[in-house]
């Protein structure tokens, strides 16, 4: 495989003009998809995430997001979002899509009061304002830092406002007289941010910004409302950021402050104008600049905890839009409300047609922004779509979830009037009462009285409203729902769609008897630290490298297991599958080649199974991807470690192949061989040619890599069917002390260490091993500043640990053995039971007390109750396979090079006697030979690459070759290693 990815481009075989080649074709045993133009893996995809290092070439197609920014030591990646935002026309052909992920995105909404002349219309003094503050956190889940930005100097952004997603209704039962006993009419008003009635209108609703860019600074001019944006942001590796409207100073009289100045003559809908920036002090008076009055001249008495004993107090109610119909604007007039193309809830809902009213989806969508398009005036129309206006570029960030809305966003919220007080007038009890003596003594006092948006999937039961009463829709978020793979994000209300999907729908409100809530909590961030995995309570940290771009291309099978099993570039008619093929998982793991976790999506006994998926039909197909590319690459390819690569450690130079050959299998006495093949335990082996020759066939374009394996033995190679604890031991434990390399400052470095060692990538996102150098920090407590904080893919193993998972490893053999081929090996079985959940040498890792710093903590183990499949693969840690987590190809992207099904070298004893006629016995000899299966037919008429059988890379059959009819019968020569007379002493 390195040879064949270090070629300028991928041999004809494995492209195609309007399709792309699949890792493993269909076959009829793999069921009957609803789109048969998928394919299982992407010959494409895994060339382009083994060049992404490679900044030196720029391949056909490609622009400067396809691969790493390099500075001469250290690289970076832009946004590569190769997608048009036309849906239609999306593709992926010339680069590894990559952006950061979102983890969660809340509308938080706010109440405060602020003081006025009496007003005759409500008969108080007392002024209600809510604000609606989208808050965004943005991760990079990758080893290395990422410019919010793409190949063409446009920033990243995304769309915000409420109304945009799932449009809010507001109700109360406020009247001039007094509180209701119930609520009036649900309308838009004054919420809504698009009414565009009298001049004045402008200021009385919601900001209405069809897009902003995430920046490391961000404010409102005080004094003409004009943006102050900062250069765009740029995360470290694996950071985690909020991000939140820009600051800007609060006023006394809300409609003259910097928010207000910017809506210039109604034309509030300018591309980037409220241009998010990084972090949030939460100011609490500061996001008061953001609110909109409701209500004028309310009475104080009416207020909850004011202490008079009135029969009601004014009380709020919001709940979601669920159809067209009830957009109904300012005063029932809808013209003056939402355009319903406006809302992306309705474009992109499951039944979407030119008819249809319906509002049932959560949908958000992000990309690379349009440069022309922004701080361009825009009116509201209905007829226009905001898609053109914002982006070049959409994205697989969009999230489409319909969740249900079973909850109100608030019911009967009684607003709180804490904080006021009285100084004067104590005779005057109808004042009081008014609310004439009212006096706020540091200016408004804003509460965040709900919040309701989306997040990944917690690690314990989430807050109410999240899911309905009874469920549990928890998953293990780092193996089947990860939202790095996009692909859980299903678009329905379905329990396996809820059940599957990465992220979740939450709503919390301040009930009837009120009480704040409080950022902090919710976010759980003190400015630096968040929870993403857990929710409050949980992890608190900034900084998880969970995906790799690797530095060079891996030098062994299960070193690919970080490229995303897309199924690569591909055309289809369903809209539905277009706009979900980056995103598209079906039973991709949420890590790749070299592991294989059952997916609770597909019955334990087969690999395809369609689910009844509202939506698009081509939704429900799944397919067991990682079984079948295990299946696929195993035992028909290899990493060589010949590869194009980086001429030094960091650099940004690049070494060609043929280089990296002559290297490798020169014959000069002087040189080292080990600089050319970087996996030591290849050596080469010319076949009796000049070197130079085998240099050439190597090198050839289309045809070198059909060739390496000829030219390389294994030196010590391991057979995976040992029964024996004391081989397994010798094998795991000769990796003590290897040298490793990991990432310092975003740099290459050696790390020197003691013990025996694994990473999750090839090059390792700290010094520091999560579960074992922290002491008693576990992985629900805090972590302390510094280089350390990270759930570090970096794992270190005692010898006990080594040991026990040679104990278990042996158990696993006798249990599942013999293992026919090596996908045998690394693949479960196609049944029922502990055998089809995952394969054996994951078994016996989860056997040993590896991973029992996760294991342990009782309350993440679960066991979902939902309509899965296959339960038994949805029962276990919700930690399974996060970084730190260690996984089979953690362990095969060291070893897998060397292992093996059977034995190639045996020894030979033969015996022989001279007697004479009496049976007498006048002579005995002794010998030992040790042969050795070579890589040459027994009859030379075939190459030795010829295979016995091959797959059809089109209608996936297996189909036998032209071998001789010697060469079918005896197969490969056996050659004479050694020999020697033994002594009757050594029989």
């Amino acid at each position: 495989m390195n040879i064949i990815f270090s070629q300028e481009k991928l041999p004809a075989e494995f492209r195609g003009d309007t399709a792309d080649i699949g890792l493993r074709p269909y076959t009829s045993e793999d069921g009957n998809p609803s789109d048969q133009n998928r394919p299982i893996g992407s010959w494409n995809q895994l060339y382009l995430w083994a060049n992404v290092w490679d900044s030196s070439t720029k391949r056909e197609g490609q622009d400067a997001s396809a691969t790493l920014q390099w500075n001469g030591s250290s690289p970076s990646t832009l946004i590569a979002a190769d997608a048009a935002a036309n849906l239609e026309m999306m593709d992926n052909r010339h680069t590894y899509m990559r952006h950061p992920i979102l983890l969660r995105y809340y509308n938080f909404i706010g109440s405060y009061l602020t003081k006025n002349d009496r007003q005759a219309q409500n008969g108080g003094y007392i002024n209600v304002a809510v604000s609606v503050v989208p808050v965004y956190v943005w991760w990079n889940p990758y080893n290395v830092d990422m410019l919010f930005q793409g190949a063409d100097g446009n920033p990243w952004g995304s769309y915000f406002g409420e109304h945009r997603f799932k449009p809010m209704l507001f109700a109360d039962n406020v009247t001039s007289s007094g509180p209701l006993s119930s609520l009036k009419m649900y309308t838009e008003h004054p919420l809504t941010p698009y009414t565009q009635g009298a001049h004045g209108a402008i200021y009385d609703r919601q900001v209405a910004d069809f897009g902003a860019s995430y920046r490391k600074t961000s404010r409102l001019n005080d004094g003409t409302g004009e943006i102050v944006k900062g250069e765009v942001s740029v995360l470290k590796a694996g950071e985690i950021v909020i991000f939140v409207q820009p600051s800007t100073t609060r006023t006394d009289k809300v409609q003259n402050g910097a928010v207000y100045k910017s809506k210039s003559g109604g034309y509030d809908t300018r591309t980037d104008n409220f241009a998010f920036r990084e972090g949030w002090p939460q100011d609490m008076s500061e996001m008061a600049s953001y609110g909109v009055n409701i209500y004028t001249g309310l009475q104080y008495q009416y207020f909850e905890e004011s202490g008079y004993p009135t029969e009601h107090k004014y009380t709020f109610w919001a709940r979601f839009a669920e159809t067209d119909d009830e957009l109904i604007g300012n005063g029932g007039n809808s013209s003056l409300g939402t355009p319903p193309n406006h809302v992306l809830c309705h474009k992109y809902t499951d039944e979407y047609s030119s008819n249809s009213k319906k509002l049932g989806t959560f949908m958000m969508g992000a990309g690379i922004m349009d440069a022309n398009q922004i701080g361009k005036d825009t009116r509201l129309s209905g007829s226009s779509t905001p898609d053109p206006i914002v982006f070049s570029k959409m994205s697989p960030t969009m999230l489409n979830l319909n969740w249900g809305f079973e909850e109100q966003i608030m019911q009967a919220t009684k607003i709180p009037i804490d904080g006021w007080i009285h100084l004067e007038g104590k005779n005057d009890e109808d004042g009081l009462k008014r609310g004439k003596y009212a006096v706020a003594p540091d200016g408004p006092f804003p509460y965040f009285i709900a919040y309701y948006g989306v997040s990944v999937k917690w690690g314990k039961p989430p807050v109410i409203g999240a899911y309905p009463e009874g469920k549990d829709y928890r998953a293990k978020t780092w193996q089947h729902s990860s939202p790095l793979f996009w692909g859980g994000q299903m678009p329905t209300a379905s329990e396996l769609g809820r059940l599957y999907s990465p992220y979740q729908f939450e709503v919390k409100n301040a009930n009837s008897d009120f009480f704040p809530i409080t950022i902090s909590n919710i976010l759980s961030n003190d400015g630096t630290r968040l929870s993403p995995f857990g929710g409050p309570g949980a992890e608190q940290v900034n900084k998880i490298v969970a995906a790799e771009l690797p530095f060079q291309q891996p030098s062994s099978l299960a070193g690919f297991a970080g490229c995303r099993l897309t199924p690569g570039w591909y055309r289809s008619d369903s809209k539905a599958a277009i706009a979900k093929r980056f995103a598209y998982q079906s039973g991709v793991p949420g890590v790749g080649i070299g592991n294989a976790f059952a997916d609770p999506m597909l019955p334990a006994d087969k690999v395809f199974s369609h689910n009844e998926i509202m939506g698009d039909a081509a939704l429900g197909d799944f397919w067991d991807h990682g079984l079948m590319i295990n299946d696929a690459l195993w035992d028909s390819w290899f990493a060589s470690s010949l590869a194009a690569r980086p001429s030094s450690l960091g650099g940004t130079g690049r070494e060609e192949l043929k280089t990296v050959l002559q290297q490798a299998f020169s014959t000069d006495a002087s040189s080292n061989r080990a600089s050319g093949i970087a996996n030591r335990r290849f050596m080469p082996d010319l076949q009796g040619k000049p070197s130079e020759a085998v240099v050439e066939e190597l090198a050839r374009t289309d045809e070198g890599y059909k060739h390496a394996s000829k030219y390389l033995t294994v030196a010590g190679g391991f057979n995976v069917n040992s029964t024996s604890q004391r081989a397994w031991e010798a094998t795991l434990l000769g990796l003590k002390k290897r040298k490793i390399l990991y990432s310092r400052n975003g740099r290459p470095s050696v790390l020197g260490n003691s013990q025996t060692a694994f990473s999750r990538f090839g090059v390792a996102s700290s010094d520091k091993s999560h579960v074992d150098d922290y002491g008693s920090i576990g992985v629900t407590q805090g972590i302390p500043d510094g280089e350390a904080m990270a759930w570090s893919d970096l794992r270190t193993l005692s010898d006990s640990q080594i040991r026990s998972l040679a104990r278990n490893m042996v158990k696993e053999v006798r249990k599942r053995g013999p293992f026919l081929n090596m996908s045998d090996f690394v693949n479960r079985r196609l049944q029922s039971g502990e055998m089809g959940v995952k394969g054996a040498l994951q078994a016996a890792i989860d056997e040993s007390s590896i991973n029992s710093t996760f294991d342990e903590l009782s309350d993440m183990v679960i066991a979902p109750r939902g309509g899965y499949p296959n339960q038994d693969a949805a029962r276990g840690s919700v930690y399974t396979a996060a970084p730190g987590y260690l996984i089979q190809s953690d362990v095969l992207a060291v070893l897998g090079n060397i292992l093996t099904t059977r034995d190639d070298t045996f020894t030979v004893r033969a015996y022989g006697e001279l007697t004479n006629r009496e049976g007498v016995v006048l002579s005995r000899a002794w010998c030992e030979a040790v042969v050795q299966r070579g890589i040459n037919y027994v009859d030379p008429v075939n190459s030795p690459e010829t295979p016995a059988r091959k797959v059809n890379m089109k209608s996936g059959a297996l189909e036998d070759t032209e071998l001789s009819a010697v060469n079918k019968a005896f197969g490969r020569k056996f050659n004479i290693v050694s020999f020697r007379w033994l002594s009757p002493e050594e029989v």
